[in-house]
């Protein structure tokens, strides 16, 4: 009896780990006009990993990052190899060029309820939409600030103040056009214990120098 109250509560309450954060695995979609690429997210406190797959879903490359450490660690697969990717230095974000627009728009995204945010930059060309929900999912604001400290891909999404706790089901970039240039989607969450090994560089991987 007592194996069965507990395996509904689990039904009820998915795992968390001890920060109160989610843990598990997140599978998205990101399309353009001439390709498709696949990405598989690990999430464990304070531990990322970010499996890339191309449009066969083969693996391209694996990202493992230490978020409390500041550490980011680009592996290649085909070659075994691993680097840690060296990190500009953090710098506070302004808002001088975005406008940010938290609308009221609600719609269920792949089974969660979401809300829509709109980020635009006129001297970019570009308006970002995001349908984002509020899960528990507070790994991804620290993850992006790290992120966005060797390249820009979430720059947009950094800007929008108060985004703790929430992640993008679905976010669409468009010129000012309406042009669409980018779209990534979620297609799958589980809830579930990871081990530490897919947050370890595997033995056989060597070294690269920057």
């Amino acid at each position: 009896m007592v194996n069965l109250v507990i395996s509904f509560i689990l039904l009820l309450f998915p795992p968390f780990n001890n920060l109160g954060t989610f843990e598990g695995r997140i599978e998205l979609v990101q399309e353009t006009h001439y390709e498709k690429s696949y990405f598989t997210y690990f999430i464990k406190n304070d531990n990322v990993r970010i499996d890339e797959f191309d449009s066969d879903h083969l693996l391209i490359q694996s990202l493992i990052i230490k978020i409390n450490d500041e550490q980011v660690y680009i592996l290649c697969p085909s070659k075994k190899l691993y680097t840690q990717l060296t990190l500009s230095d953090s710098k506070k974000m302004t808002s001088d060029n975005f406008k940010i627009i938290k609308t009221e728009n609600s719609r269920i995204v792949n089974g969660f309820d979401c809300y829509q945010w709109r980020v635009k930059n006129i001297e970019r060309n570009t308006e970002a939409a995001y349908w984002v929900s509020q899960n528990n999912f507070y790994f991804f604001e620290d993850l992006i600030k790290l992120l966005n400290r060797t390249d820009k891909t979430f720059e947009f999404f950094e800007i929008i103040p108060d985004s703790q706790g929430f992640f993008p089901m679905l976010s669409v970039e468009r010129t000012l056009l309406r042009k669409e240039k980018l779209r990534t989607y979620v297609v799958a969450i589980n809830n579930e214990i990871l081990d530490e090994s897919n947050f370890i560089i595997p033995p056989e991987y060597k070294p690269v120098e920057n």
